[in-house]
């Protein structure tokens, strides 16, 4: 998994946010969050709960793309 941590220090990993728009950025954020958070994408891009995480609440559904 070299080079591919997310949490690299070196210059070059945020130059790779650089050229994205500020919408493009909160959907990645989100897109992070939701995976951090144990939501994964079945192959119709839906979210559904990742069956090896643990949740703190019963929710259903993924928290929504919060508002700009």
């Amino acid at each position: 998994r070299k080079g591919k941590s997310s949490s690299s220090s070196s210059p070059s990993s945020s130059s790779s946010w650089d050229g994205l728009s500020p919408e493009r950025r909160r959907l990645l954020r989100h897109h992070l969050h939701l995976r951090s958070s144990g939501w994964i994408q079945d192959p119709s891009g839906k979210w559904v709960k990742d069956g090896n995480a643990e949740f703190d609440s019963d929710e259903d559904e993924p928290p929504a793309l919060p508002p700009t």
